[in-house]
């Protein structure tokens, strides 16, 4: 092979390695355009589904709260120390603190349930 030959080769692998190195950008281009399109129909999606999931949820609380407005004082003080009880337990074992703060929402929510309480009502025994 003479050096006629051997830059004619080099050229040749060279065309071939950008030409590759093109497609590969271009397929790339195309896949982050499919990519952003998905992204922004999923964007819209949750968009519209979030107002009817969050009154669900604020309708939901609320009603739990009112359930526990009509139990006694000692049971709520039960479900309390219970739920704080629990969530230590968690706590010092270690788990995580998804888990813990799950076994505390119970004595939260009953405490909000004892506050909010009308001033009407009194105590319940």
């Amino acid at each position: 092979m003479n050096a006629s030959e051997a830059r004619q080769a080099g050229s040749d692998v060279s065309a071939t390695v950008v030409g590759a190195a093109t497609e590969f950008a271009s397929k790339a281009q195309e896949g982050a355009t499919a990519a952003l399109a998905g992204a922004r129909a999923a964007a819209d999606e949750v968009g519209t589904r979030l107002p009817g999931i969050a009154s669900a949820g604020a309708g939901g609380a609320a009603e739990s709260v009112r359930m526990l407005q009509d139990l006694s004082d000692p049971r709520l003080k039960l479900l309390i120390a219970f739920s704080l009880g629990v969530g230590a337990g968690l706590w010092m074992a270690g788990a995580p603190r998804l888990v813990t703060l799950a076994a505390l929402s119970p004595a939260l929510v009953a405490g909000v349930a004892i506050a909010a309480r009308k001033q009407g009502k009194g105590h319940r025994r």
